[in-house]
């Protein structure tokens, strides 16, 4: 869940060292977001009244988080029941609500001390967590898209070097896609208009600003079953440039050792029974499983 990432971006920062920074201040997860910019981050946070939550004493329960602003939020709770069957626990869930985009790091310790032991939907980058958390091993592996609405545009090889490109700003799809343009002459370059978001993006899509998007394809997925003005727009193969892939998982606080290893080891199971697997292939989720 997709929290921990900053979703307010806007232009392309030219040289590209600009988006290297962007991108190390900035932690991605799969939808909803917080912020990573403010100093504190990497310190443990305080939430009000902290001292009045006290130890759970239930532990038949399966605590969770989900975000519905997360694309994958309906998928991550599946996977996440499933769990707490394989633990003999029964699953509680805790739906986070919120109207911002930008999300205070505070109020995501706050949530988990309160409400739950475990919080889906995280993209697994490593480095870029501060050490009172701990992830679990990835659920699932999703990739950065290229689309488009032109029919007759089968892959990013095909696009005319006059074409315009709206990636997702400070992705690393996006750093990645700038470093290949730039390594070509001049004169073969596409134009570059990275998109603060993702409708931002899909929407310029179809008023002709930009010929080809790159988004989370969780994200376009979700924004496909909601909107059908998006429904002729389509994924196309992004030869030359390889596929940029990151594992997605759950985040807990760095003292649910134990929890984090029941989990990891859950997860582990229904992979190999082919749990995982059905509940994908039953969201027609963009996604594979890594072993």
């Amino acid at each position: 869940m997709t929290l921990l990432i900053k979703h307010t971006f806007l232009r392309l920062f030219d040289p590209l060292l600009g988006i290297v920074l962007l991108f190390l201040i900035v932690l991605i997860s799969s939808g909803g977001t917080v912020s990573a910019g403010n100093p504190e981050f990497y310190d443990k946070p305080f939430a009000n009244n902290q001292w009045k939550i006290g130890r759970r004493m239930d532990e038949s329960k399966l605590r969770y988080c989900i975000d519905r602003r997360n694309p994958d939020w309906e998928v991550a709770a599946e996977i996440v029941d499933a769990v707490a069957g394989a633990l003999l626990l029964e699953p509680q869930r805790y739906v986070v609500t919120s109207d911002i985009v930008d999300e205070d790091i505070t109020r995501i310790y706050a949530i988990m001390l309160e409400h739950c032991d475990i919080h889906m939907g995280f993209k697994l980058i490593p480095g870029l967590y501060a050490d009172w958390i701990t992830l679990t091993r990835s659920y699932y592996n999703a990739e950065y898209v290229f689309v488009t609405a032109d029919p007759d545009l089968r892959t990013l090889a095909d696009l005319e070097p006059t074409g315009a490109i709206g990636p997702k700003l400070g992705t690393s799809a996006h750093i990645r896609l700038v470093s290949y343009v730039k390594a070509l002459p001049a004169e073969e370059r596409w134009r570059i208009f990275p998109m603060g978001t993702s409708d931002l993006m899909l929407k310029s899509l179809l008023d002709g600003t930009i010929d080809v998007g790159l988004v989370w394809a969780p994200t376009f997925w979700a924004k496909q079953r909601q909107d059908p003005a998006y429904k002729n727009i389509h994924v196309i193969d992004p030869t030359p440039l390889p596929p940029t892939t990151l594992d997605v998982g759950a985040l807990l606080l760095s003292d649910r050792v134990f929890l984090r290893t029941a989990f990891d080891e859950a997860i582990t199971a229904l992979i190999e029974d082919g749990t995982l697997t059905s509940i994908l292939e039953k969201f027609n989720f963009p996604a594979r499983i890594k072993p």
